[in-house]
C-alpha cells in the first residue's frame, strides 16, 4: 500500500511542478506585461519587477496548480483501469485518496507561507520600484494623457508630449495663497531636479482661474513646483501576517491614518480608522482562505479526475479550471464586500470563509459518490444509476 501511496503521490508533486511553473510563468508574464504599460519601467527596473512578481505568481498559480495536478494524476489512474484494479485486488478506493490530503496538506503550507511574509514584502518592493526612476513613471502617466499625485495635490492632463515638452497641459493644484487653482496653457515643458525630487513645470500662455481673484488672469509663464512623492504608503496587501494582526487591533498605525493632516477633524480621523480596520480585517482573512482553499480543491481535483476518467492534460485543465475560477472569484468578491463593511466588519467575515466551505462540501459529494459507486456490486450499481 505505501509503495501505491509514494507512486501516486510522486505522480502528483511532478505534475504540480510542472503545473505551477507553467501557470505562475504566465501570470508573472502578465503582472509585468501590466507594469510595463502602467509604470513605463526600463529594462533593468522591468527585470527586477519580473523576480519580484514571483512570490504572487506562485500564490496566484499554487491552487490552480494543485487542482490540474490532483484531476490529471487520478484522471489518469481511472483512465487506465488502475483504480478497477485496485478495487479489483480488495483495496478500498478511499485509500488512494490519501496522497491527494497530502498533497493538500503541502499546497496549503506553501500558501500560507507565501502569504505570511513573501507575498507582502515582493508586492510591496516592486511598488516601490517606480520611485527609482520617477521621470520615465512621470513621463509614462503623462504619455497616456493623464497624471495625478495625491502627496502634491496635483492633477494633469496633456493633449500630446514631445520629449520634455507639454501641448495643452491642463494643471488642478492648490495652492496655499490662492487656494484651488487652474491653470489651462498653449504649451508646457517640465525639467526634473533629481537632487530635490522636484518637477518644475513651465506653462507658456496660460490662462489661471483660482479662488483668490474674481477673474481668470492671463500669464505669459506660469511657473510651477511640484514635489515628487519619495515614499510609497503600504496598504494592506502590502503588510504581512503578523502586521495584520497588530493592526486590526491598533489601526492607528496603519498608514492610511498616519498621513492625515494635522488638525482632521476626530470624526473622519474615526472614519479612516474604522475603514482601515475593516479592510485589514478583509485582507488577513482573505489572504488565509486563498491559502487554506487548497484542500478544497484537490478533492474537488481528485474527484472529477476520477469520474470523467480522462488523463489528457487539456480535458484535465478545463475541469480544473472552473472549480478554481469559481472559488477564486467568490472569495475575491466576498473580499470586496467584507471590506466595505466598515461598522462591524468582523459580522461579514464569514462570507470570505463560505466559498471554502462549499468547495469542500463538493469535493467530499464527489469523493462520496465516487466510493459508493465502487463498492457496490456491478449489476446493482448500474441498476440503481438506470444503467442497461
Amino acid at each position: 500500500m505505501r509503495i501505491l501511496h509514494k507512486y501516486i503521490l510522486k505522480e502528483m508533486l511532478k505534475a504540480l511542478a510542472l503545473a505551477l511553473a507553467a501557470v505562475a510563468g504566465v501570470v508573472c508574464f502578465g503582472l509585468v506585461l501590466q507594469a510595463l504599460q502602467q509604470k513605463g519601467l526600463g529594462p533593468l527596473a522591468s527585470f527586477l519587477y519580473m523576480g519580484l512578481s514571483v512570490p504572487m505568481a506562485m500564490y496566484l498559480a499554487l491552487p490552480m496548480a494543485a487542482v490540474l495536478a490532483a484531476t490529471l494524476v487520478y484522471g489518469r489512474l481511472a483512465a487506465e483501469h488502475e483504480v478497477q484494479a485496485c478495487w479489483a485486488s480488495g483495496i478500498p478506493v478511499s485509500s488512494l485518496l490519501w496522497p491527494a490530503m497530502l498533497l493538500a496538506i503541502i499546497g496549503m503550507g506553501v500558501s500560507l507561507a507565501l502569504a505570511a511574509w513573501p507575498l507582502p514584502e515582493s508586492s510591496y518592493a516592486a511598488k516601490a520600484l517606480t520611485l527609482k526612476d520617477l521621470e520615465r513613471h512621470f513621463f509614462s502617466q503623462l504619455n497616456e494623457g493623464r497624471i495625478s499625485i495625491k502627496e502634491a495635490n496635483v492633477q494633469m492632463t496633456v493633449d500630446r508630449v514631445v520629449d520634455n515638452t507639454l501641448y495643452g497641459p491642463t494643471v488642478k493644484y492648490r495652492d496655499p495663497k490662492s487656494g484651488q487653482t487652474y491653470v489651462y496653457a498653449q504649451y508646457g515643458r517640465v525639467e526634473f531636479d533629481k537632487a530635490h525630487n522636484e518637477a518644475k513645470l513651465a506653462l507658456w500662455d496660460a490662462l489661471v482661474v483660482d479662488e483668490l481673484h474674481a477673474m481668470p488672469v492671463r500669464s505669459k509663464v506660469h511657473s510651477l513646483v511640484i514635489q515628487l512623492p519619495t515614499y510609497v504608503p503600504r496598504k494592506e496587501n502590502d503588510l504581512s501576517l503578523w502586521h495584520l494582526l497588530l493592526m486590526q487591533s491598533h489601526p492607528e498605525l496603519f498608514d492610511r491614518v498616519r498621513m492625515l493632516k494635522e488638525g482632521t477633524p476626530e470624526a473622519v480621523v474615526q472614519y479612516h480608522k474604522d475603514a482601515a480596520r475593516a479592510e485589514i480585517m478583509a485582507e488577513l482573512h482573505k489572504r488565509l482562505a486563498t491559502a487554506l482553499g487548497c484542500f478544497g480543491l484537490v478533492l474537488v481535483g481528485a474527484g472529477l479526475g476520477m469520474y470523467f476518467h480522462s488523463g489528457h492534460l487539456l480535458t484535465a485543465f478545463g475541469v480544473a479550471l472552473v472549480p478554481w475560477f469559481l472559488s477564486y472569484l467568490l472569495t475575491w468578491v466576498a473580499e470586496r464586500a467584507a471590506s466595505r463593511a466598515v461598522k462591524n466588519p468582523e459580522d461579514l467575515m464569514w462570507i470570505i470563509w463560505a466559498p471554502n466551505v462549499l468547495v469542500v462540501l463538493l469535493g467530499l459529494a464527489i469523493l462520496a459518490f465516487i466510493v459508493w459507486a465502487w463498492c457496490h456490486p456491478m449489476t446493482l450499481r448500474d441498476k440503481i444509476l438506470g444503467r442497461k
